[in-house]
């Protein structure tokens, strides 16, 4: 985790760590217990995000769908999330945040229950909304709260560590979800009995920060509509932040490919590996996008404090430019081998947990580059913005591979679904997975160039403004 933030002001390299200055002193024990809390709900965030995909093959048996009718639920998902992510940044400043995390995660768990009773796809598309709506409350104010309560040079190690348990703990999580989808607990199907496990231990988990997890800054007396009024212009200038802009391009493209890898449970089981098989075999690439944030984490903090201009966006375009050929070799490699070729699984399990390890890094980078361009008062709103625009367009990924999937690379839903695993249908498949991940990863290759430019600049626009706020200049 990293370092807590101290009172007293000090220089490094040059530098004033002035937000970690601002910061009220906290005991250690105090500190630890909140940043648990916060951790907690990076798990169960980033477990229902994966829940629905997870069991995406028991669904399409059950309904009789196509990758491109379960497309439908990633994309209701992905733009009620975003919708709601923006005005979270505005009730941040009326309300306390951990509350509105107890709210949000009581909103997701519920819509993620109804999803497990529903009788249609319509219905299960209409919870999914819902859950969406929670999702899209926590998020912003979850990555707030980690800035405020990490100082410049600890928070690549604080969302290092926030990234390495939600990924960790979504692994566990999905591999459970995974390997009881096809049994039957009592009266309900193993799919439906994981999803609402998953969504209680959300709501305890919202209980939990809401108790344990104290606001940073105090709370603001003016009415919802003053403030609305009064902080609409902070997003205007949010907007003529040049680095902001050349996050969210990337972000707008780069986000796509992690809903299209939804599908990637149902395409190894489609190649005939087991649920269990695919779900050990999904587990490691989980492992290795935690691993991957957590030394991307370390990496960055060490990195930024030796070449801060050009460190982070270098480390954003090798990630990028390693997605491309990993998958390739995965999908159209390893995917187009026999099942009875000796070691494959071994081999997929290693494929999956390297590239895992390698791709997953700039979450990390962003989340840090954005918290060094914007004043800390401004964090609920950069991070909110960034929610409501990337995850909007990005929500496309996912309809983008089913249309890909069923119409250009030709993909039988009913042989598919009647047929205990189909390698034909799984290399249309990959086609659609592949196609998407290449434009969008080149695109964000591209505006990491860009980052080259104008990071530099913002970021030491803010250093100096904080400098003169707190009197260390």
């Amino acid at each position: 985790m990293a370092s807590q933030p101290v009172a007293v002001s000090h220089k490094s390299a040059d530098q004033s760590d002035a937000d970690a200055d601002l910061q009220p002193q906290e005991s250690w024990w105090t500190w630890l217990l909140q940043m648990a809390c916060l951790n907690m709900v990076m798990i169960m965030w980033n477990t229902d995000n994966m829940a629905l995909p997870a069991v995406y093959t028991e669904i399409a048996r059950h309904f009789n769908l196509s990758p491109g009718d379960l497309s439908n639920l990633g994309l209701v998902r992905g733009i009620f999330e975003s919708l709601f992510a923006l005005p979270a940044g505005f009730l941040a400043d009326r309300l306390p945040r951990p509350q509105l995390i107890l709210a949000g995660s009581v909103i997701w768990a519920a819509g993620l229950i109804g999803c497990a009773f529903s009788p249609d796809l319509l219905c299960m598309t209409l919870f999914r909304a819902v859950n969406g709506i929670g999702l899209g409350i926590v998020q912003p104010l979850l990555f707030s709260l980690v800035a405020d309560k990490s100082g410049t040079y600890g928070r690549g190690k604080a969302f290092g560590c926030l990234m390495f348990t939600g990924q960790l703990g979504q692994t566990a999580f999905t591999a459970f979800t995974t390997t009881v989808a096809s049994t039957q607990v009592g009266s309900i199907a193993g799919w439906q009995f994981a999803l609402i496990v998953i969504a209680i231990l959300s709501a305890f988990v919202g209980v939990a920060v809401g108790i344990f997890v104290k606001e940073s800054k105090e709370r603001d007396e003016r009415t919802m509509l003053e403030i609305i009024v009064q902080e609409t212009p902070r997003l205007g200038k949010i907007f003529c932040v040049p680095t902001f802009l050349v996050i969210i391009g990337q972000g707008v493209f780069g986000t796509a490919p992690w809903f299209a890898f939804s599908y990637l449970t149902m395409w190894l089981e489609l190649n005939c590996f087991s649920n269990q098989q695919a779900a050990t075999i999904y587990a490691f690439f989980n492992i290795g996008t935690a691993f991957s944030s957590i030394i991307g984490g370390f990496l960055l903090d060490m990195v930024f404090r030796r070449c801060p201009d050009h460190g982070p966006p270098t480390i954003c375009q090798f990630s990028v430019g390693m997605s491309i050929p990993l998958f390739a070799f995965i999908l159209f490699g390893l995917g187009d081998m026999d099942i009875g070729t000796p070691g494959l699984f071994g081999f997929y399990c290693a494929a999956f947990l390297i590239t895992g390890i390698l791709i997953a890094w700039n979450m990390v980078m962003n989340n840090k580059m954005f918290s060094d361009v914007v004043p800390a008062k401004s964090y609920s709103y950069i991070y909110a913005l960034d929610r409501c625009i990337e995850g909007t367009i990005g929500a496309f990924g996912q309809p983008a591979v089913g249309w890909l999937t069923d119409k250009v690379f030709g993909f039988d839903a009913e042989s598919a679904n009647q047929k205990a695993c189909s390698p034909q249908d799984a290399h249309s498949l990959a086609s659609g997975v592949f196609w998407v991940s290449l434009v969008s990863f080149s695109m964000c290759f591209l505006f990491y160039c860009l980052a080259h430019c104008t990071y530099p600049k913002d970021r030491r626009a803010v250093d100096l403004q904080e400098k003169l706020d707190v009197g260390v200049i």
